[in-house]
């Protein structure tokens, strides 16, 4: 199994290999593929979904056992790379749109491997943020990253040899593991939307 990302690889090394996923097949049954590619969605076993229980910036406790019921994307990024970063203005955007649009359906939850949760708070403290997630919750997986490993691992059907920034895995309201996002997004667009509305239906 392949070591931790704060291990598998130096940061240097990570960043040089963050770049955006090529489309491949889509995963999750309620949406049709042409959507699917529009937004580059890669399948995943259709599983239940891995364990997260995690802490939230706010000390709360987040996990998918709480969100049972709701689609829910799961990120996972980090303040030091630069499309993670780039991704995320847009990204909570859109669940701050779809939470009020489907109250209690949608949830968008950020999953941050920073060292630190300090460098996450000045990071959402800037612009465009202002400290500000709209409803999208961030949470810490800092310890040992068995969180990142275990969704990396089972949306693959296996373990990959190394680890990259940011990715994105959606859950549907069953708690199966239908599909990932491999690198950025812009995700205010209509793809974008397309994708999870076909979910919430």
């Amino acid at each position: 199994m392949p070591k931790p990302l704060t291990t598998a690889l130096s940061i240097a090394a990570l960043a040089a290999t963050l770049t955006a996923g090529g489309c491949r097949c889509g995963g999750g049954s309620a949406v049709p593929g042409d959507v699917r590619a529009g937004l580059g969605v890669d399948a995943a076993p259709g599983e239940k979904a891995p364990p997260l229980e995690l802490t939230a910036l706010d000390g709360t406790k987040v996990s998918l056992a709480g969100l049972e019921g709701q689609v829910v994307a799961v990120n996972f990024w980090a303040t030091w790379c630069p499309p993670c970063r780039e991704e995320m203005p847009s990204m909570i955007a859109l669940g701050k749109e779809l939470a009020a649009r489907h109250p209690g359906k949608f949830k968008m939850v950020a999953v941050s491997v920073d060292e630190k949760p300090d460098a996450v708070r000045d990071y959402l403290r800037q612009p465009p943020f202002g400290g500000d997630t709209g409803g999208v919750v961030v949470a810490m997986d800092t310890r040992d990253q068995a969180t990142t490993t275990a969704f990396y691992c089972a949306a693959r059907g296996g373990c990959p040899d190394d680890y990259k920034l940011p990715e994105t895995y959606i859950v549907d309201a069953s708690g199966r593991l239908v599909g990932y996002v491999v690198g950025p997004r812009d995700w205010s667009t209509p793809e974008a939307r397309a994708y999870f509305e076909a979910l919430l239906r």
